[in-house]
């Protein structure tokens, strides 16, 4: 243990694939590694961010191994030994696990932000506000986990959803978590209190959250803080994985779950639909230098710098990217099982590298 002063740390989760947005997230380099919308990569963004309220050095960044080369690429004033790697693609449980108890090794029982890397924030000033506001419950409640949620602009069935029965609005009992639910059972869920995306930004002290892994899931955890105990800096973790949500053994265990709800630009852009609607907020249609002349429903993305020019285009995502160019059709592009044939085909060719 390096430092037992009570000053917060913060773990940035970024071990997903990110394969809805394939190909601008890669192989081995994913969306959260590069720069989707802006000129800073998202885990830049997510770094610089989150160093306004905790000191640099201080914040570490979960991923796998093969994508290590990746992140440390884009670490900036995060220490290179302060990465936390696995494997296997385990799962955000088995993430958002291995990473307290790495903190416990290091830090002690200390207050904790997890944030995901490859989400987008457009009101940054409210988001630091929030997140400040997170640590400051954990002083009033340290054995509570604290939850940022999002007023809801829309239904979006691919985000989960938090459930209370109301509030002052400044925080909130959670009453339940709801993932990916169907419209009629949030259009219920309304009619019975206050509903919220949840951003997965949690707030957590190290003791408490440690301390509910071992009563949730006690063989699985000690295996991962005997690893966490014995790590060296390049060493991944290749024990059990925790199927399912990060916070179902923190639920399952007792723990208090509360929820800090804000008004704020917040966006996951895990698939093409909401980076279009990111764009379209924006007041821009493409990535990159594009020229569109009757076209509808089409999303252009050039990546590498490279002018796109569609003529009467219907439905179609196209990306430049490097070493080829793409060309979907938008509907196909979202229907996973789809896309999925065509990554199992393109690596089974000899243009695996178009992975």
């Amino acid at each position: 243990m390096t430092d037992t002063a009570d000053e917060p740390v913060a773990v940035i989760l970024a071990g997903g694939q990110g394969s809805r947005l394939w190909p601008i997230s890669r192989d081995r380099a994913p969306k959260q590694f590069q720069p989707v919308v802006r000129d800073r990569p998202l885990l830049t963004g997510t770094i610089e961010r989150l160093s306004e309220i905790v000191d640099p050095r201080r914040i570490h960044v979960s991923t796998r191994a093969r994508f290590a080369d990746a992140a440390r690429a884009n670490l900036g004033p995060v220490p290179a030994e302060n990465l936390i790697l696995e494997e296997d693609p385990a799962g955000p449980a088995t993430a958002f696990a291995l990473s307290l108890a790495t903190l416990a090794q290091e830090y002690g029982d200390v207050p904790a932000l997890i944030a995901p890397s490859d989400h987008l924030i457009n009101e940054e000033e409210a988001f630091n506000a929030a997140s400040r506001d997170m640590l400051a419950q954990l002083e009033e409640s340290p054995g509570s986990m604290v939850v940022l949620g999002a007023q809801p602009t829309r239904y979006d069935p691919s985000l989960g959803y938090i459930h209370t029965k109301g509030g002052d609005g400044a925080v909130e009992v959670i009453a339940s978590f709801h993932e990916k639910p169907d419209a009629e059972t949030v259009d219920e869920l309304a009619g019975t209190g206050s509903l919220y995306w949840n951003t997965a930004c949690y707030g957590v002290r190290v003791g408490p959250a440690c301390d509910a892994y071992r009563t949730a899931l006690p063989l699985i955890f000690d295996a991962i803080e005997r690893f966490a105990r014995g790590r060296t800096a390049d060493q991944a973790y290749r024990g059990a994985a925790i199927g399912g949500h990060e916070i179902h053994p923190l639920m399952w265990a007792g723990m208090e779950c509360l929820v800090v709800p804000r008004q704020l630009g917040w966006t996951d852009v895990g698939t093409w639909t909401r980076l279009e609607r990111v764009l379209h907020d924006q007041r821009v249609t493409s990535i990159g230098p594009a020229l569109q002349l009757d076209a509808e429903d089409t999303l252009v993305a050039s990546m590498d710098g490279r002018p796109v020019v569609t003529l009467g285009a219907r439905g179609l995502i196209v990306v430049t990217h490097e070493d080829a160019v793409y060309v979907l059709d938008k509907q196909k592009a979202l229907d996973t099982g789809t896309l999925e044939r065509l990554r199992s085909l393109l690596a089974a060719s000899t243009r695996e590298d178009l992975l």
